[in-house]
């Protein structure tokens, strides 16, 4: 789990983010590790189309930025609401609306190449699309965050067809709804594994969290200025120093000792860290002066920096992701029995769990046949009860 001394230490140097991020803690107690990636999300909805570099094929900047966090508790919606406003009062356009499909999102593309989709409730587009009628969307969503052309077939066989789609989305997810809807499946090799994750909990106290608008107008200038600037300087690679911390920070992280749920990060994290630095190159770096330029220390250090939160975050959630579905509800029914004190009747698992009674019975039959749980004849019932009170 992040803290605001890790979020802290991330921050880039003077410039839009670094801004951003004081003006959004003075708006709310929401950790800082969320106003890093929803500043970073909206800076990306203005950088021009041709803007990147040549990173596996040609990258973009455009992001995915998932604030995770506890259910009412640490503001992920306030964050989120807070670059949504400054983007909308620089920029209306560039905001978009979430689809209710697929095809929806393609046509608002096709109006407005560049976007970024608020996502305040994440989680029920998780459970929405585990049920099957969002998983167009999904799939929709993996293929956007490569920037690639997209195309669709109407009614009337006229093609719509997207050429350069730049499409960022930030949302919000709680522990429960991540808990529930992915599993390690989706980290390793597909919809997940897109998202820079930041999971964090709130810190900081306020009792009256009037807030501190003097940054704000700044901030839309300079996002206003960012959106009407037509082009911007192709990234040609990296400098020989940017080149050295490259190669040491690479092969660290490609050989580092991960959960075997969440190893997908290897290939991810540093694609992640490259769109970063290019998103700090459109900051406070040459980009905005159209002219070739080669990346530096200066946008890469922090750039990494973010994606060790990224990382950090998801070793620390790696416990809750699922490697399966079976995973998932033996999970949850320990989960369950430590609620009720170490031991619970089948009655009352299935009252919390809201499940049918077969897939519970199979679960606790194994778990009791592996020795985590024991059968125990009470004056309530048959009770399974947790042979150690640490196991898992």
């Amino acid at each position: 789990m992040l803290t605001e001394v890790d979020a802290a230490r991330a921050l880039p140097p003077p410039g839009f983010i670094q801004t951003y991020v004081v003006h959004a803690a003075r708006q709310t107690t929401a950790p800082l590790a969320y106003h890093l990636g929803v500043g970073l999300s909206i800076l990306a909805a203005t950088c021009p189309l041709a803007y990147g570099m040549h990173y596996a094929g040609d990258l973009r900047a455009n992001l995915y930025s998932l604030l995770i966090g506890r259910s009412g508790e640490d503001q992920k919606s306030t964050a989120v609401n807070i670059g949504r406003d400054i983007l909308f009062a620089a920029a209306p356009l560039l905001v978009g609306d979430f689809p209710g499909s697929a095809e929806g999102l393609v046509e608002s593309l096709a109006r407005q190449s560049s976007q970024l989709v608020p996502v305040s409730e994440f989680g029920k587009l998780l459970a929405a699309a585990q049920r099957g009628y969002f998983e167009p969307i999904k799939t929709l969503l993996t293929d956007l965050w490569d920037a690639g052309p997209i195309q669709r077939a109407k009614a009337n066989n006229k093609m719509i067809r997207v050429d350069n789609p730049r499409l960022s989305v930030m949302g919000g997810c709680s522990i429960p709804y991540l808990e529930k809807h992915t599993l390690a499946e989706d980290w390793t090799g597909g919809f997940m594994g897109r998202w820079v994750v930041l999971y964090a909990q709130r810190e900081r106290t306020d009792p009256d969290p009037v807030g501190d608008t003097s940054l704000r107008q700044p901030l839309i200038d300079f996002l206003q200025q960012r959106a009407t600037t037509p082009t911007a300087g192709w990234c040609t690679g990296l400098d020989p120093q940017a080149a050295s911390l490259w190669r040491d920070w690479f092969n660290d992280v490609t050989n580092r000792q991960l959960p075997s749920n969440i190893v997908g990060i290897r290939a991810r994290a540093p694609t992640i860290a490259r769109k970063v630095a290019l998103l700090y190159g459109w900051d406070f770096g040459p980009a905005v002066h159209g002219q070739p330029w080669q990346m530096t220390l200066r946008e890469l250090e922090p750039a990494i920096k973010f994606a060790e939160l990224h990382v950090k975050s998801l070793v620390s959630l790696s416990r809750m992701i699922a490697e399966h579905p079976d995973a998932r509800l033996r999970r949850s029914i320990l989960e369950v029995v430590r609620e009720h004190g170490g031991d619970a009747t089948l009655g009352e698992l299935l009252l919390t769990m809201k499940m049918r009674k077969r897939p519970v019975s199979e679960m606790l039959d194994a778990l009791c046949e592996e020795g985590t749980l024991v059968r125990a004849q009470t004056p309530e019932g048959m009770k399974f009860r947790l042979s150690h009170p640490n196991a898992y």
